[in-house]
């Protein structure tokens, strides 16, 4: 989805601005999601895992990615806050296809079917264990 303005920025020479516009959600998330691992090791111990990670290392390693994101929002605001709205634009999509419980039979037939093709084409497979 973000082809089209990675072309337009690299036409126009703002290369600056395209680091900055796609490194606030890549380091957002990053520190979100292993925070999120964190959680998941506490609240769910019992999990199978393939290996143990020292609970320092993610702890130092969400610290740092939160650390980026407010180094870019004090450095480049603009461009942050065009990757912040970018990223936000995705929540209606979310309630509107995902979230959101009753949907049309036609709808939910498309969705589904939007979702198979759209595995097939990024080759996302099924995981071996059931963690959830």
């Amino acid at each position: 989805p973000m082809y089209p303005l990675v072309i337009l920025m690299i036409f126009i020479g703002d290369l600056y601005g395209l680091l900055t516009l796609n490194s606030f959600p890549r380091w957002l998330f990053m520190g979100l999601v292993t925070i999120g691992l964190i959680r998941h090791q506490y609240k769910r111990p019992d999990i199978h895992r393939p290996f143990k990670v020292p609970v320092i290392i993610p702890g130092i390693f969400s610290v740092m990615c939160l650390f980026i994101v407010v180094t870019s929002l004090y450095s480049d605001p603009i461009n942050t806050g065009i990757g912040c709205a970018l990223t936000l634009s995705g929540v209606p999509v979310y309630y509107l296809t995902v979230y959101r419980p009753q949907r049309p039979a036609w709808c939910r037939k498309a969705l589904d079917l939007f979702t198979v093709k759209l595995q097939i084409l990024m080759e996302v497979v099924q995981q071996e264990i059931v963690t959830y």
